[in-house]
């Protein structure tokens, strides 16, 4: 069973269903449009215009969207790029990765403009760990 977390905050811009999202300094949302990007807060759970209401999903499972393509049999996590989706993890000194894949017998993998099942968890850099 999922837990869950959506919280609802407000669009800075128009969204698109299951595309991750950045808070701004305003406590605004908007797409999330890098890798490098550590304010990224979740995904959101429907489209929306500027200045609407949006669920987002701040942890948990959630459908999201492919920016290219997701072989979570060679690399599970997931980092942004443009236009609020997801391609695999590269552990760069700056990238973030921020969900992980969750195949199924019915997808295994995804190609760019996919929808895919993902845990996500946040921001984290493992470059940024030390022993």
């Amino acid at each position: 069973m999922a837990n869950n977390i959506i919280v609802s905050f407000v669009a800075a811009e128009a969204i698109t269903e299951f595309s991750l999202v950045s808070v701004d300094s305003d406590g605004k949302v908007n797409l999330t449009d890098a890798a490098t990007e550590n304010n990224c807060v979740g995904i959101a759970q429907r489209a929306c215009a500027s200045g609407d209401s949006v669920e987002v999903l701040v942890s948990g499972l959630s459908r999201a969207i492919a920016g290219g393509a997701i072989s979570p049999e060679t690399m599970a996590l997931l980092m942004a790029t443009t236009d609020g989706k997801l391609i695999a993890y590269d552990a760069g000194t700056d990238n973030y990765s921020v969900a992980r894949a969750i195949p199924n017998i019915n997808q295994t993998g995804a190609v760019s403009s996919d929808q895919l099942q993902v845990i996500f968890n946040g921001p984290s850099n493992l470059t940024a760990v030390t022993p």
